[in-house]
């Protein structure tokens, strides 16, 4: 029953009440009071319109502290839900009876009631995700700062060893010097790109995306051919299998790249041990399916449900990751942009299989 039903319910209900009240007061002091008094017949017209004055009044301050004292303490709720105090009501207690059951006057107000518990519920829910939040950006920030303050302090030293005029360095020591300055110069790059595309790809904003149309079968050959050849990814094993040699599809190569180079790279570098980390292409009606699967350590069921939230920065081993916390983030970004989706099966020892789907 609705709140507008149960409201005339319980007002004709009142008004009812307040006519049997009339019809057992008016009588009992007509025929009760008056006499034992001395009133006389003559008073007898202002009586009964004092006597009926007198229940309406009575009866018009139960009414409105039936009806108005449930909405004095729903406002009272909303207050304190407005002002993000979401602690339990402290006159909670009014509301229900000792069963647990809505108290009469309560229960006109129930769907009212819930809809409160029921928000109150998800703004402690709220206020724990944005706590979580709140820390693991800081986390995030302080990691940020390290990644970047770490190849700086290499490439200052560095530099800093090939000004030494006390010393006459080989060509060989040299070389070693700028390739070690040039390797952290391009992780700072990629930091650096990280945050640029953060920023670009807000939730509240549409992907920069620029398609052209090209062979994906041989796009994905490259980009795995490219990631073998890192020195990071040297001791662990590459595979890609098609049942498809040729797709032409519209597509943009650098952040579908960017996307594909995050989730390789996420495989190499959790994974200590060697591991064969395999790509799977196949096409389902109108839809492309990109399976990239290994069999390393895996991921718990946590990492799972954080794994695409910016700012987490999990790691599977014991290791701290050197990761800006937002590579899988901007790869659902980047995925989502193309209107395709990725999915994430993991189990721990076992392996992680990361599922990119694409429209063709």
């Amino acid at each position: 029953m609705k709140i507008q039903q149960r409201f005339i319910q319980h007002l004709i209900l009142g008004f009812g009440f307040w006519l049997l009240l009339l019809a057992l007061t008016v009588p009992l002091a007509m025929e009760g009071i008056m006499p034992k008094l001395g009133l006389g017949a003559e008073r007898y017209e202002w009586i009964v319109l004092l006597i009926i004055g007198l229940v309406t009044v009575i009866w018009i301050i139960w009414f409105g502290w039936y009806f108005g004292s449930p909405l004095l303490l729903v406002m009272k709720w909303i207050n304190q839900l407005a002002n993000e105090d979401v602690s339990p009501l402290i006159e909670r207690d009014k509301i229900y009876n000792r069963k647990g059951k809505f108290k009469m006057r309560f229960h006109l107000y129930k769907e009212v009631i819930m809809q409160l518990d029921h928000m109150q519920a998800q703004l402690q829910k709220a206020k724990v995700e944005r706590a979580k939040l709140e820390e693991a950006k800081r986390d995030w920030i302080a990691g940020i700062s390290h990644d970047l303050k770490t190849p700086l302090t290499y490439i200052k030293g560095y530099s800093t060893l090939l000004l030494n005029p006390d010393y006459e360095w080989s060509k060989e020591e040299q070389r070693n010097f700028i390739q070690e300055i040039d390797a952290k110069g391009t992780h700072m790059e990629q930091l650096v790109q990280d945050l640029n595309l953060a920023m670009r790809f807000d939730s509240v904003q549409s992907a920069p995306i620029r398609k052209t149309t090209q062979n994906i079968v041989a796009f994905v050959q490259q980009v795995v051919a490219d990631v073998s050849n890192d020195l990071l990814a040297q001791r662990h094993h590459f595979e890609l299998k098609s049942e498809i040699h040729d797709l032409a599809m519209g597509f943009d190569p650098h952040l579908l790249k960017r996307a594909l180079q995050n989730i390789y790279m996420n495989a190499v570098i959790h994974n200590e041990a060697p591991v064969m980390i395999k790509t799977t292409i196949n096409k389902q009606q109108d839809k492309l399916n990109i399976c990239i699967q290994d069999n390393g350590i895996g991921m718990t069921e946590e990492t799972q449900q954080q794994l695409f939230n910016r700012y987490y920065r999990g790691t599977t081993t014991d290791q701290k990751s050197e990761g800006t916390g937002l590579g899988m983030a901007i790869v659902k970004n980047l995925i989502k942009a193309h209107d395709g989706m990725i999915t994430v099966e993991s189990e721990p020892q076992q392996g992680t299989t990361f599922t990119v789907t694409l429209p063709i």
